[in-house]
């Protein structure tokens, strides 16, 4: 009978851990079987105790363990696949152009003469009109491009809608429609016209309107986004998208299609249906588990929706929104995790991040009780004195490294001169929290590498600022991979199963082009993934890989 063993090697596997009690003069090789790590140890040894194995030089110049994103919006970044891209426009004019040009695409393949056609709403965006010299823009400045079709573009920052005149009428959205609580409809002027900018929960109502819409091709879009992801050396993510994307990937893993590891965060409208139903976090198979419910806080910084324990530096009255307060939010996370259901709440200004630690510490005792671990989602912005919390509550941080390279002029402007910690990933680990590193795509790239350039140079790839923004919380490269691959593991539950290059961890690694640790950091971003391997599978590999290591 044929064997199924395989020895992966290469003279260069950054944080292999050797078996127990094996003393070797380097780790160059992988014991693999039926997608799992069996012995990790010096290459003749293993030869030499598994004669009939196949060996498999890997490719590159490094292996690293495969990258897990712990904190995507995969169903949103397939989508983005198919939608009007505004990302990067540098004014409104830029942004239209780009939104009539989308337009008469979209219309080529729906003809103008479909009935069907002025029904479907165009969506995408991923504007950000924070240094546009026009200011925010209206429902008018879509109308002048598109007025017979209802038109809904999201912030980059994913907390605000830019809606036509049309969308708002299909929602249902008027000068009568009174604000929800944690939401706001931007009104024109001193009136009660809507100006077509939506925050938070207000965007709700639109979104239901094209929500059918938008998974017609989810799954197919989802396939097509898998193979990016795979490109990029992630084999792994924690998705935080709507239940529709749970269904997409479920259905991709019935044909079996899936070759990426998809830990699924529970949408909070799904909460009282997880419970009922008795869903687990942890739970499902080697592609799919079972997440945390994921729960919002606040809003965020470039939308002034970030709930802060002092006023906006550059809007002086305004210090954000408190989407759910703290007894509200206590009552949710006893609920989940009651039911065994971890928690995951979006906490981005620094009084947001103080109610979410206060109520995570109400429950702290049924927590450890269940086995869970709750996260904060970005933690952008802390008090000092909130620091040490999150380590003695056992609280996970989940980061986004390219959001500080992203955002520090923002950051700058919105809080000013006031003592907060921004962005502290140095400080967190320092402090013994557990952290877990992640894109937020596709609000930011999905490219794990320009995250590790993020947080080891804490400065965007044109190398701006300067030194890097507030460089004292800079992590080194080596913490970086790490935070790319067991931090998000731990921040799951799954430690045990992935995150490592270790005997009894699935065979999920990532052939780099350059060792990260020895080139120059400013130039991390530049590498190269050349293969991806999942359960020791290639399931990319680069068309100009050069196969054979140094």
């Amino acid at each position: 009978m044929p064997t199924t063993q395989k020895i992966l090697t290469h003279p260069n596997i950054i944080g292999a851990v050797p078996d127990t009690g094996v003393e070797a003069a380097v780790i160059d090789a992988l014991l693999v079987d039926g997608g799992d790590i069996l012995a990790v140890g010096e290459r003749d040894d293993l030869r030499e105790r598994y004669p009939q194995a196949i060996e498999v030089r890997l490719p590159g110049e490094a292996i690293v363990a495969g990258f897990h994103d712990a904190h995507i919006h995969t169903g949103s970044y397939a989508r983005a696949l198919a939608t009007v891209n505004l990302r990067g426009a540098e004014t409104l004019d830029e942004a239209q152009q780009r939104l009539r040009e989308f337009v008469v695409e979209s219309e080529t393949r729906h003809p103008g003469d479909d009935p069907e056609n002025a029904k479907r709403w165009i969506t995408g965006g991923y504007w950000d009109a924070n240094s546009w010299p026009t200011g925010l823009p209206s429902r008018h400045d879509l109308d002048a491009v598109v007025a017979h079709r209802p038109v809904a573009l999201s912030s980059i920052d994913g907390h605000s809608l830019w809606v036509n005149s049309l969308g708002l009428k299909i929602a249902g959205i008027g000068a009568e429609t009174n604000d929800v609580q944690g939401g706001v409809i931007v009104r024109e002027g001193e009136g009660r016209e809507p100006s077509g900018l939506l925050r938070e929960l207000a965007c709700d109502p639109v979104m239901a309107c094209f929500a059918e819409q938008s998974n017609e091709s989810l799954p197919e879009l989802l396939a097509a986004a898998q193979e990016r992801l795979l490109a990029m050396g992630i084999t792994h993510v924690t998705d935080f998208d709507e239940d529709a994307t749970r269904l997409a990937f479920e259905a991709l893993h019935e044909r079996g299609e899936l070759k990426l590891r998809v830990h699924k965060g529970i949408p909070a409208v799904d909460l009282d249906r997880a419970v009922a139903e008795g869903w687990r976090t942890g739970e499902g198979d080697r592609f799919i588990t079972t997440g945390p419910v994921k729960l919002f806080s606040d809003g965020a910084l470039g939308s002034h929706s970030a709930h802060m324990l002092a006023d906006f530096a550059d809007a002086p009255g305004n210090h954000g929104v408190e989407v759910i307060d703290t007894e509200a939010l206590t009552a949710q996370v006893e609920k989940a995790n009651a039911a065994g259901i971890a928690v995951a709440t979006h906490a981005i200004g620094d009084a947001a991040n103080r109610s979410v630690l206060n109520a995570y510490e109400r429950t702290a005792s049924l927590t450890v009780q269940r086995g869970l671990r709750n996260r904060i989602e970005h933690a952008q912005h802390v008090a000092q004195s909130d620091l040490p919390r999150f380590a003695s509550l056992g609280v996970v941080a989940s980061l986004q490294p390219t959001h500080c390279t992203t955002d520090f002029a923002l950051a700058g402007r919105r809080i000013g001169d006031r003592e907060v910690l921004n962005y502290a990933w140095r400080s967190l680990l320092d402090s013994g929290a557990r952290v877990a590193f992640g894109s937020d795509a596709p609000i930011e790239p999905a490219e794990a590498l320009f995250g590790v350039h993020a947080a080891a140079t804490r400065q965007n790839r044109l190398g701006q600022p300067a030194g890097g923004f507030e460089p004292h919380e800079r992590v080194t490269v080596a913490e970086a991979l790490t935070l790319f691959s067991e931090g998000p593991a731990y921040a799951a539950g799954l430690e045990n199963v992935v995150g490592r290059i270790a005997a009894g961890q699935y065979a999920d690694l990532v052939a780099l082009s350059d060792d990260p640790r020895e080139c120059d950091p400013a130039q991390i971003a530049e590498l190269r993934v050349i293969a991806t391997v999942v359960d020791g599978e290639y399931v990319y590999e680069a068309d100009d890989s050069e196969r054979n290591p140094r």
